[in-house]
């Protein structure tokens, strides 16, 4: 049975150092609490597709069993952090969007 308390704290965690990280990234004409809630809204949708995607790959091609071992959860992990973690960053710097008015 999995413990699921060390994965909520470890995401607690994560979501406390990003609000430093968004702080430094972000663009000076974005604001901190939308630069912040982009990263996390964008971190969290893409990590979950992306581990979505790795677990039924490695389920279809028989892999399942082994990502119980250290080094492959610790690949898992990479695989979808990392992905995760560049494209909200990406989006956390880019600067404010500004609609130009009405249309006429």
């Amino acid at each position: 049975m999995p413990d699921w308390g060390l994965g909520a704290l470890a995401g607690i965690a994560l979501l406390v150092a990003a609000i430093p990280y968004t702080a430094r990234i972000r663009d000076p004409r974005q604001k901190p609490l939308a630069a912040y809630l982009i990263f996390v809204t964008l971190f969290s949708a893409t990590a979950a597709a992306v581990a979505s995607l790795l677990a039924w790959l490695a389920g279809r091609l028989g892999l399942a069993a082994d990502l119980g071992g250290t080094g492959p959860a610790v690949l898992f992990v990479l695989l979808v952090f990392l992905p995760a973690f560049a494209l909200a960053s990406w989006q956390a710097r880019k600067p404010p969007w500004r609609q130009r008015g009405p249309p006429e």
